[in-house]
């Protein structure tokens, strides 16, 4: 993990030699992530489980909802949150806000022992690293089933993806893998200048129903409802890589690693 000042982007954040985010531009990238499954659902989720996502960003934008009741937050790696809260607390959720439950482990763990109570969850939100060493299992089929199995009617998972131009694989395997459990998988786009790319997310609906429409007025530094239905809107060359792929099983490793 690395930490260091840019003079364009300002603090910025470095895992494996990855940059994951920037105090620059990580609004869009958490606001795309968030207002997009919830305002796109009929219904505000009330209860959330979020899994990665040690900076905290994506809890900050969940937690602007009144109607969330409550807040699973699920990060393997506890110093890296203890380095964001001290060096980017700009950007942290409140981890102290009563409807967070803050649980320091394994996601998989977490999904599989949620299914065997019978807890449900409205939204899933998976903030995870990329497919590489210990996160390659939640890209595996019996996780997507946990996964559909706590995940209430007419709720939704939504996932990073990955970046299309530079790791071509991720985001059709995702796909591919929603769908082999879920009713109605969409992807959607947002514009990260950190990234050098477009960063993709994958939702899947547990239902007919999609996230493609925006149902409430909303507006926020990036988000607003023309961004979000336009965000749905995919290159034609992203629809290739969905259609083209061939599924061998194997999570794909792409070329950042």
């Amino acid at each position: 993990m690395v930490l260091f000042h840019n003079p364009l982007f300002g603090r910025c954040l470095v895992l494996d030699g990855i940059v994951q985010l920037t105090q620059k531009d990580e609004f869009i990238y958490h606001e795309m992530f968030v207002h997009c499954p919830f305002l796109g659902l009929r219904s505000t989720p009330e209860s959330v489980l979020i899994i990665g996502g040690a900076d905290g960003g994506v809890l900050r934008e969940v937690l602007t909802y009144e109607e969330v009741k409550r807040v699973v937050h699920v990060e393997i790696d506890e110093a890296v949150l203890k380095a964001c809260k001290k060096y980017l607390p700009e950007v942290c959720g409140d981890w102290n806000d009563p409807r967070v439950e803050l649980i320091i482990g394994d996601g998989a763990k977490y999904v599989k022992e949620a299914k065997e109570r019978g807890e449900k969850f409205d939204c899933i939100l998976l903030d995870s690293t990329d497919p590489v060493g210990p996160a390659i299992v939640l890209f595996e089929p019996p996780f997507h089933k946990d996964l559909f199995d706590i995940l209430n009617d007419g709720g939704v998972v939504v996932r990073q993806s990955g970046l299309p131009l530079t790791m071509p694989k991720v985001m059709p395997f995702v796909f591919k893998r929603f769908q082999d459990f879920f009713q109605t998988v969409e992807v959607y786009r947002a514009p990260v200048p950190t990234y050098g790319d477009e960063m993709a997310f994958v939702a899947a609906t547990k239902g007919p129903q999609g996230i493609s429409k925006s149902n409430k007025e909303r507006v926020g530094r990036f988000y607003n409802p023309k961004i979000h239905e336009a965000a749905f809107a995919l290159p034609t060359w992203w629809t290739e890589l969905i259609d083209n792929f061939e599924d061998t099983g194997e999570v794909p490793i792409d070329s950042l690693y």
